[in-house]
């Protein structure tokens, strides 16, 4: 799929510098709209202006939904309000949620009006709730119908509307009130007597999520539980709409992608083509907090400066210690913040990880600070240095030490981050990298003052 991606950037660059006009226009016909999303976002701004004036009108709007945000709102500040009206035409209602508060307040309001009475209540329903949650998640388009009617009854009303909505897998059943009752699979319209009441075959065991529900617990009912779609109520347990895969599988990409980038400080909905100025404005951030915990670092060295002067010897086992810590915290850093995204760490086995993590570093820590010493040892069995043997004992105990340390913070940033409000995947690694090195530091060189000048 990404050979086969990268071809079509390739042709249609080079179309672009021929001029092959009525080629670009053929490929870009033969590709779905996240297709062309992602071929947009992989150009530099001036062929993607270029482009899109040739991206077919019906598309505009599911090929803007696809796109990260920074490329959305670039070339929605292109276009004018006749082109925005249109490209929102026909989209699906949970689509044109996600859309609309990207574009300007009058074009919005136009859109929304452009709807029939029945779309803008179910829309307005929609935008009222987060979209990380899973009432924003939910398409109100559905078929719903009330209890009381025959098998017969309900096919003669689905022969009428000509057409079903996307991904009708099932029939939802309400009481007067529009409170769900159940569901009805289309498939068991076929297989009943016509003559039966829709209640009678109706499935209870289908159940609804509430809308306020987070969209991560969403992903991981969708995916514990193999399904298809789900509908979605409210407190009072009045029907919605439904969740169906497709947008699931939307969320989880989403996820890992926020989930990568944001260890690197960086924001999955910019444009990676976005003008230097302002991707060096929003790295700068970053980088500043990093040279923060360097400076950081920089002081913890600055305190044994005496001995780092006598012993040169120790300046070169020192990043040994602070990488094998650091390497170590990161496994279990990265263990935890994914355990807890998926639901699979919580505070009740967190003391359980934490004793598991603990002893598994105890076990590394105890094996590796064995074969530093050695190394230790023999590297510098010839150097002028009398105490080398000491060194080799110190460089071990102060990497196990750090092992252990690094490991504990693995386990314990990710919680405290999380209960502090602070994304772990954002700060999590900076946090951890700060740690292990000012612990080894200081470990080691405390330890080398202690048994060496003391």
């Amino acid at each position: 799929m990404m050979q086969h991606s990268e071809k079509k950037l390739g042709k249609l660059i080079s179309d672009l510098e021929r001029d092959q006009i009525t080629s670009i226009q053929q490929t870009l016909t033969s590709l779905h709209p996240s297709e062309i999303a992602r071929l947009l976002e992989s150009l530099t701004p001036g062929k993607r202006k270029i482009i899109w004036q040739l991206v077919d009108q019906d598309d505009e709007g599911d090929v803007l939904k696809e796109l990260v945000e920074d490329v959305r709102q670039n070339l929605i500040g292109e276009m004018d309000a006749t082109e925005l009206i249109a490209a929102t035409q026909d989209m699906e209602l949970d689509d044109l949620a996600d859309l609309l508060v990207d574009l300007p307040e009058t074009v919005t309001e136009q859109v929304i009006t452009a709807l029939d009475r029945q779309d803008q209540i179910r829309l307005e329903s929609v935008m009222s709730y987060d979209e990380d949650t899973a009432g924003g998640l939910t398409n109100p388009r559905i078929i719903s119908v009330r209890r009381g009617i025959t098998i017969e009854v309900l096919m003669r009303y689905l022969k009428r509307l000509n057409k079903l909505p996307e991904h009708t897998n099932y029939i939802y059943i309400v009481n007067r009130n529009d409170e769900y009752l159940g569901a009805l699979k289309l498939v068991d319209l076929f297989l009943e007597d016509k003559n039966k009441p829709i209640e009678t075959i109706m499935d209870e065991s289908v159940k609804a999520m509430l809308a306020d529900v987070d969209v991560k617990q969403v992903a991981m009912d969708f995916q514990n539980l193999d399904l298809i779609s789900i509908p979605v109520i409210d407190e009072k347990n009045r029907l919605l709409g439904q969740i169906t895969v497709d947008d699931v599988v939307d969320v989880i990409q989403d996820q890992v992608n926020s989930e990568i980038f944001n260890m690197a400080g960086l924001d999955d909905e910019d444009d990676i083509f976005a003008p230097v100025i302002l991707s060096t404005k929003r790295r700068a951030v970053w980088l500043g907090m990093n040279l923060i915990t360097a400076f950081v670092v920089a002081g913890a060295i600055g305190l044994f400066q005496e001995i780092l002067q006598q012993i040169v010897i120790l300046a070169v086992l020192m990043p040994i210690v602070a990488s094998m810590g650091g390497v170590a915290g990161n496994q279990t850093l990265i263990l935890v913040i994914r355990g807890i995204a998926m639901g699979k760490i919580q505070r009740s086995n967190a003391r359980k990880l934490l004793v598991k993590e603990g002893s598994v570093a105890l076990l590394n820590g105890f094996i590796w600070s064995i074969v530093v010493s050695v190394l230790t040892v023999v590297l510098f069995l010839d150097a002028d240095f009398q105490n080398y043997w000491k060194i080799g004992i110190i460089v071990g105990a102060a990497m196990l030490l750090n092992i252990f340390a690094s490991a504990i913070a693995g386990v314990a940033i990710p919680f405290l981050l999380k209960k502090m409000g602070i994304d772990p995947a954002l700060a999590g690694g900076v946090l951890m990298i700060t740690l292990t090195d000012v612990l080894g530091f200081i470990t080691f060189l405390g330890l080398a003052t202690l048994f060496l000048l003391g």
